[in-house]
């Protein structure tokens, strides 16, 4: 289906608003949230990504069913522990290219954790998919490592998978977890979980 030129040209400023103002957002929210350098890299990451991506056509999605096995407090590797995923990722965009996810992990350190937010997916041909991600939830520190107290937590991250013709997609994935002090907690650790991920579509 094609469009006047005037309706693509304002269908294109749409998006660059739009992007815009989540750029502008971040940029302002991560500094008085306290934000870990983690967080401000990763945003950097996710607006490069979203911004070089708008042109692109927007895609229909299957929800999917993601699974990623991997290593909790990876990079700081202060109280690190096996870690093990579970996420619901919704296929229809909440708006524009917003879409809504939930999910929850676990450690072997008797941790676990609970989140809902959004990702914003972006295509780099037929097969390969970076997705930025950004959530908020809650942190049961069982044995490991203190996130703070209140246990309120903001998850960044950012997906790379490789589809498979039949929609399922394997990849890897790096998130950070922390407070950012956001609600007066005392401390502000934070947290690396990476691993890898398979995604399969729902009917």
């Amino acid at each position: 289906m094609s469009f006047p030129s005037g309706t693509v040209m304002a269908m294109r400023l749409a998006r660059i608003a739009c992007s815009c103002f989540v750029l502008a957002w971040l940029a302002l929210a991560a500094p008085r949230a306290e934000a870990d350098s983690e967080v401000i890299a990763l945003w950097a990451a996710s607006g490069a990504l979203i911004l070089a991506n708008l042109d692109a056509t927007p895609r229909d999605e299957h929800s999917h069913l993601a699974f990623e096995v991997g290593q909790f407090d990876a990079v700081r590797n202060a109280d690190p522990a096996a870690a093990g995923n579970l996420e619901y990722r919704l296929g229809d965009p909440l708006v524009w290219r917003l879409r809504p996810f939930a999910g929850i992990g676990v450690t072997t350190d008797q941790s676990f954790y609970g989140y809902a937010g959004i990702r914003v997916p972006t295509w780099w041909g037929e097969h390969v998919v970076a997705t930025p991600s950004f959530a908020i939830g809650g942190y049961h520190r069982g044995k490991g490592k203190n996130l703070g107290t209140p246990a309120v937590i903001g998850r960044f991250g950012i997906d790379l998978e490789y589809r498979l013709d039949n929609d399922l997609r394997v990849g890897v994935a790096y998130h950070h977890m922390s407070n950012g002090k956001a609600l007066g907690q005392d401390i502000n650790p934070g947290t690396e979980v990476v691993g890898l991920t398979l995604s399969v579509p729902m009917p």
